[in-house]
């Protein structure tokens, strides 16, 4: 913590209060209002000063009174002619010493003075005990002896005093008080003013004024009714009735604190706090009482209660469908078969952390619906996360269970990462499938898919498949769970595949599977056949690829690729459809899908090409490059070779581009950060001889010492294997695009996120979007000054390079050249933004 300076005012300081008052009060004295200002604030008389001062308001004078701090030197000394030692620091310490000593009498006066002379542009909602507090906020600022000495007097109760001897408008000075401190307006020290609360002071003061609290804090702004949620959850027993009223607040993230605090209370308590809001609340709200009363004791009772409406008091639709949803799902952990068999739970080895499990969940009560920032990062060292889970339960924490499997979608794999549960690979699911198993109730919440973002632009994790990828670690399926996944394993989604690994194959799926092929009708019929042709059935014949998207909906090309590729379209139109965007101009978008090859994440994949040098032509071709200089002094300028493709290790239909059968494409390019960059491509055919050749770029590489460095570095990554993908348009469209396709800007922001961390290099398919510079494919149409203009419609993309920080390479050709193996003719083109 940092120090504070020692116990001393400046020279100059006044050593008392009316000397204070006076020296605080001083610049009045240019608009011949001290005296009655000073005589108002120490004595009560003369009041109707108060109104004289309103024409103070927008002079110099008024604003060096109401703002403090540092003036000029001409205002200073203007100020000075008439109190002789003025300044500014003395004015700003003699404040200290009002807001330090001076009677709450005094203080109300001072604040109703303040309050005259502030400037016009404050919000009209502001009162005087408002412009007080900001005042007192800001002078004690600084960090002083002085300032903190000021500071701790001023406690919710001393504020209550004021307002009280200054009339301050509420029907109590506790009222006054609680409206003040929990105001927030576009004043910048309003959003302090809740500090004064959040001290053991401030929750001796809530504690006090429950009552008060309760009927303010719901017309409070979202703001300070989340920091006043965190704040009661000190003693959530005592404000239960304001925390239950705010777990169905308008705002999510103040229903998620009130829950949060809710959680320390024993379970019966909670199911008497929300039991009400079952019949009573708006049915939007409901979601996360529903699941705290699926979470304790006795709360799936009280659903099934208020199933049960009076007669002549029937449930609105919603809501009963809602509270039906809720104990159906609840049921699920019960009966036969509803629990799997479970190992027994494994502590980590790590003694430290063995011993930060059991002393660090204790501080969890005070964090609310955030708890244990960093927890995430211990997860690696956790086998079984069900020791965090009980080290939370016994600390007091009644929704253990939903707060750990929360970390799946809220937390980041680091300071910049994606979601846990967005990359979770069946290595890390080992971790989290017992805790799962223990509660096939949440597990059906999370099939379902549901929208785990905080803000619009949290990263939606796709929570169905993260669950499917948990369930295949459990040694065998829920009973309960069953006609669950077998319902998704029959369905036309990307989760379908999943979801058949879950159920294996055993003769009851097959049953079900055989029952759907010849009672089904359309879409589930051909999942049936697909499902049963993958297991072997005999007579069963797979649909063509593709059929999930209708027919004609892809392009041929795009509908031969793998179904795992396929997967990341599917994702695609289900976000895009919830975005609102129509199925048919959703499907005319998919129709755009192209096939490429790209870089896996984990860099899986075949070989088809190296990085770096060497360099390898045939003996008759020249080194790639250009000449520079006058005739006769001529010199060659070498291009940098980045990587050498092989076409014969490109799978048959992996492009929709004309590539060669075989041979072996050089890519080169001079990164020196220009929009067109000199480089190129070279095609050495099948079968020609090659020999190694020096090449020796020169030219001011961008992000590296030299191209060799550059060199060295492909070399040291060696070979490229590239995987099957697929892409849709992600650059801007243009006019032409907007009256085919008028939802495009949105069809492009959904299909930006659809990434799993790959893709630094590419071959065919639609150029990836940088900073909206523009599609560099048509682009490539016009190039520089001098150069043959071309149909835009001929380009495509030949490769595409995330190579530099902030930038995109991209080799462009047209088809007519690429049919015609003229390479030569490949364009080079750089986006970036260093």
């Amino acid at each position: 913590m940092e120090k504070t300076r020692a116990a001393q005012l400046p020279t100059g300081t006044p050593a008392d209060l009316e000397t204070a008052l006076r020296t605080c009060l001083a610049p009045l004295g240019l608009c011949q209002t001290f005296d009655g200002a000073v005589e108002y604030v120490q004595r009560g008389t003369g009041p109707e000063v108060l109104a004289a001062l309103d024409d103070v308001r927008s002079t110099t004078a008024g604003r060096m009174v109401s703002a403090g701090g540092n003036w000029s030197d001409e205002r200073v000394t203007a100020v000075a002619d008439l109190h002789p030692g003025w300044s500014s620091e003395n004015a700003d310490a003699a404040r200290l010493v009002v807001y330090r000593d001076a009677p709450v009498d005094v203080l109300a006066r001072f604040g109703h003075l303040l309050h005259a002379i502030a400037p016009s542009d404050r919000p009209d909602s502001t009162t005087w005990l408002a412009t007080l507090t900001d005042n007192v906020l800001k002078a004690t600022g600084p960090r002083s002896e002085a300032s903190h000495q000021a500071r701790t007097r001023w406690t919710p109760d001393l504020v209550s005093e004021v307002a009280g001897a200054g009339g301050a408008p509420g029907r109590t000075p506790a009222h006054a008080t609680l409206t003040t401190l929990l105001h927030i307006d576009d004043d910048r020290y309003s959003t302090h003013r809740y500090a004064l609360l959040a001290t053991d002071a401030g929750d001796t003061f809530l504690a006090r004024h429950a009552d008060v609290l309760a009927e303010i804090a719901t017309v409070a702004g979202p703001g300070p009714r989340r920091l006043l949620t965190l704040r009661c959850a000190r003693d959530a027993e005592e404000h239960a009735g304001l925390l239950a009223a705010l777990t169905v607040d308008e705002d999510r993230s103040v229903r998620a604190e009130a829950l949060a605090a809710l959680a320390w209370l024993d379970g019966a308590r909670q199911v008497e706090l929300l039991r009400p809001h079952l019949r009573t609340a708006a049915p939007d709200r409901l979601t996360g009482v529903l699941r705290r009363l699926s979470d304790i004791d006795g709360g799936p009772a009280a659903i099934g209660e208020a199933l049960r409406a009076p007669e002549g008091h029937p449930l609105d639709a919603e809501r009963a469908e809602s509270l039906r949803r809720a104990a159906g799902r609840a049921s699920l952990a019960q009966g036969p078969g509803a629990v799997v068999p479970l190992p027994p739970t494994a502590p980590p080895a790590d003694a430290d952390l063995l011993t930060e499990l059991d002393t660090r969940p204790a501080a969890a009560r005070l964090e609310g619906d955030y708890f244990w920032p960093g927890v995430e990062q211990r997860l690696a060292r956790i086998p079984d996360v069900r020791v965090l889970r009980n080290a939370l339960r016994q600390a007091g924490m009644t929704d253990a269970d939903r707060r750990v499997m929360a970390l799946l979608t809220t937390r980041s794999t680091g300071a910049f990462g994606r979601r846990i549960g967005a990359v979770l690979t069946l290595e890390d699911a080992v971790r989290w499938w017992p805790l799962f198993a223990e509660r096939p109730d949440l597990v059906d919440e999370y099939l379902e898919g549901f929208d785990a973002r905080r803000h619009p632009d949290d990263e939606a994790v796709d929570t169905t498949h993260m669950m499917l990828t948990i369930l295949e670690c459990f040694p065998e399926v829920p009973k309960t769970l069953a006609p669950r996944l077998t319902s998704i394993a029959l369905g036309v989604s990307r989760h379908r595949l999943a979801a058949r690994r879950v159920l294996g194959d055993d003769p009851g799926v097959r049953a079900a599977a055989r029952a759907a092929l010849d009672g089904a009708e359309g879409m589930t019929r051909r999942s049936a056949a697909e499902w049963l042709a993958g297991l072997g059935e005999p007579g069963v014949a797979a649909p063509e690829p593709g059929w999930e998207f209708g027919d004609g909906v892809l392009s041929p090309a795009t509908r031969t690729l793998p179904a795992a590729t396929l997967w990341w379209l599917d994702r695609f139109r289900e976000q895009a459809l919830e975005r609102g965007v129509p199925v048919p101009d959703v499907d005319r978008w998919l129709g755009l899908a192209r096939p490429m090859l790209r870089t896996a994440p984990d860099g899986s994949g075949p070989v088809v090409g190296r990085l770096g040098g060497p360099l390898m032509l045939p003996p008759d071709l020249p080194t790639p490059g250009d000449s520079h200089g006058p005739a006769g002094e001529e010199y060659e300028d070498h291009h940098q070779l980045i990587l050498t493709l092989d076409f014969s290790a490109v799978p048959d239909g992996a492009t929709d581009l004309p590539l060669p059968p075989d041979g072996t494409l050089l890519l080169f390019v001079n990164a020196d950060l220009e929009p067109w960059p000199a480089g190129g491509a070279v095609y050495v055919p099948a079968g020609v001889p090659v020999e190694e050749r020096e090449s020796s770029p020169d030219y001011e590489i961008y992000e590296y010492d030299s191209p060799e460095d550059l060199d060295a570095e492909l070399r040291s990554a060696g070979e490229l294997r590239l995987a099957p993908g697929v892409s849709l348009p992600s650059t801007p469209p243009d006019d032409e695009t907007l009256a085919r396709h008028p939802h495009a800007e949105t069809l492009r922001d959904v299909w930006s996120d659809q990434t799993d961390g790959g893709g630094d290099w590419q071959l065919g398919g639609h150029a990836a979007n940088f900073d909206d510079y523009g599609d560099p494919v048509p682009a490539s149409a016009y190039p520089e000054v001098g150069e043959q203009v071309t149909d835009p419609d001929d380009w495509v993309l030949l490769a595409q390079w995330v190579g530099f920080p902030m930038s995109i390479l991209y080799w462009t050709i047209t088809r007519q050249d690429l049919a015609a193996r003229r390479f030569d003719r490949v364009t080079v083109q750089m986006h970036a933004n260093p």
